[in-house]
């Protein structure tokens, strides 16, 4: 091994509902760490990863291990819920290893890098795919040539050019998962058949141009099936895996590649189950057939508002009865359908949210999921909102996709989370959908995920210590952190703009590109271009 030693974190992801919502969604393996880990590790470098949310750590643990390791950089994984708790973590890192180079990546410390970097403790940030980037600041290359990176000069954030998008994926090592504790990871409830299962993804990127996603209009890129049936025959025979769930965010976006992936899993005869999250414009009778014979059992549709115009204000507009046929045909070749719907979008009305609710109870699919509008810095909803003034926080912490973080003229705030409220009522209490879940049993953590989730739906309450962390995380807020007064103000920047090479600041290298890296229209086009 070379000698420099690089510990990668995972920070806690902290609920101020009591952890109630965090009862009911999943704890995979951080992928995006993982893959930085893997990479590096190829390249002969010393490296670790500690999982402070999993393993469920104090501050006082975290500054132990940090010791123990002593590392010479440090990393960490940022999105919007967990910064407070990075910021902190990167505060404990300069104490516990003083002379440590700390890295932050991630959606939001790529959105808000100025704002990263008021943190003195926080060095380097990172936009984009971390692998090669990582790799350059380990090697000891000159900050000022390593592509997509910010830092700090004197009183100014210097913003790097991007870094030129990798399109073959299949050149990463498998995630290392030997890294991280495998048995202390869980699927959302409902979202499983089988244990024990893990997260992993086929692409990067995404065509769509959904105004609340990160991942719009970010440049699309797939493995090959190849490679993604040979890691998953390295978890089955290495950790027992029993199930897969894809968090694509479009799985079969590219449907030669899907077709090739469930040929060679059927030619596997492997002992395992999957799932993936599915646009209704890009699933049809064929992948649903050939998905099945796979071993495919649920999809995850995005429907996100039953009122086509509400569709059209987030840049989604898929027709509603495509919609309810991609439901239809999944239900006819025995898979499951996860519908997501979100509450309180640009031009939300009471009319408009009673449409949603109905609307998914016509769909009738097996889980409804419903959550209220976030607007995620790096998002085209976030910059609206920041524009015109239409935020009610930026306070980090509350971006949880349980409360309402907007001032809509349309709508006021309580109607929103009473409709909230009374959605889960709505659909989960109807006898067809209480039988359809009990019907769905055929293990016995199954029985404990139906008591857990009628706690949670029903009474708002949370059962167990499933999903909960150290309560000292959440005291933080984002203001306890920025001790430096930098020249620069954050620009409100989209994440393809960030990750892709068009966007150019007061502190970045100038450049260009051609567009139509991004400008793909529908899931059709990009299939056909790629």
């Amino acid at each position: 091994m070379k000698a420099s030693k690089i510990l990668l974190i995972n920070p806690p992801w902290i609920s101020k509902d009591q952890n109630i919502w965090h009862g009911i969604k999943s704890a995979m393996p951080p992928l995006g760490l993982l893959s930085v880990a893997s990479y590096i590790e190829s390249k002969g470098y010393d490296v670790e990863v500690l999982d402070a949310h999993v393993e469920k750590l104090s501050s006082k643990e975290v500054f132990a291990r940090i010791q123990e390791s002593n590392p010479k950089y440090i990393g960490l994984s940022v999105m919007t819920a967990t910064s407070n708790a990075a910021n902190l973590i990167a505060n404990i890192a300069k104490e516990a290893a003083p002379d440590a180079t700390v890295v932050f990546g991630g959606v939001h410390a790529e959105a808000m890098p100025v704002e990263s970097l008021s943190n003195s403790s926080v060095d380097i940030v990172v936009s984009g795919d971390g692998e090669e980037t990582m790799l350059e600041i380990i090697e000891g290359k000159p900050i000022t040539d390593i592509l997509g990176v910010s830092y700090r000069k004197e009183n100014c954030v210097i913003q790097n050019s991007p870094r030129p998008v990798e399109m073959n994926l299949d050149k990463y090592p498998f995630p290392a998962y030997h890294l991280v504790k495998m048995d202390k990871y869980y699927p959302a409830i409902g979202a499983y058949k089988r244990l024990p299962a893990i997260n992993m993804l086929m692409t990067r990127g995404c065509p769509g141009k959904c105004t609340f996603c990160n991942s719009a209009l970010t440049t699309l890129r797939t493995r090959s099936a190849e490679h993604v049936v040979n890691e998953i025959k390295m978890l089955w025979e290495t950790y027992n895996i029993k199930e897969i769930q894809f968090y694509d965010d479009t799985f079969t976006i590219m449907k030669k590649n899907v077709f090739k992936f469930c040929d060679l899993m059927i030619e596997a005869d492997m002992d395992i189950s999957w799932c993936a999250f599915v646009r209704a414009d890009c699933f049809n009778e064929a992948l649903a057939k050939r998905m099945k014979q796979a071993g495919c059992h649920q999809i995850l549709i995005g429907v996100e508002s039953g009122d086509e115009q509400i569709l059209k204000n987030i840049r989604k507009p898929i027709d509603c009865e495509r919609i309810a046929e991609a439901v239809r045909i999944a239900r006819d070749n025995g898979i499951d359908s996860r519908c997501a719907f979100i509450f309180g979008n640009m031009g939300e009305t009471v009319e408009t949210l009673k449409k949603t609710i109905q609307f998914s109870i016509d769909l009738d699919p097996d889980i409804a999921l419903y959550n209220i509008c976030t607007p995620y810095p790096g998002t085209q909803l976030f910059k609206w909102a920041r524009e015109n003034n239409r935020l009610v926080s930026e306070e980090w912490s509350d971006y949880e996709l349980s409360g309402f973080l907007m001032n809509l003229e349309t709508i006021e705030t309580e109607e929103i989370y009473k409709y909230y409220k009374d959605a889960h009522r709505n659909f989960y209490l109807r006898p067809i959908a209480m039988w359809r879940r009990i019907c769905k049993i055929s293990r016995i953590s199954h029985i404990s995920d139906l008591i857990h989730a009628f706690f949670y739906i029903v009474l708002r309450k949370k059962l167990g210590t499933r999903g909960l962390v150290r309560s000292e995380w959440a005291h933080a807020t984002k203001h306890d952190f920025m001790d430096l007064v930098l020249e620069n103000k954050e620009y409100t920047a989209l994440t393809y703009e960030l990750r892709q090479r068009e966007f150019i600041s007061p502190t970045s290298k100038v450049y260009t590109i051609d567009k139509a890296d991004f400008e793909t229209e529908s899931c059709q086009n990009a299939e056909s271009a790629l």
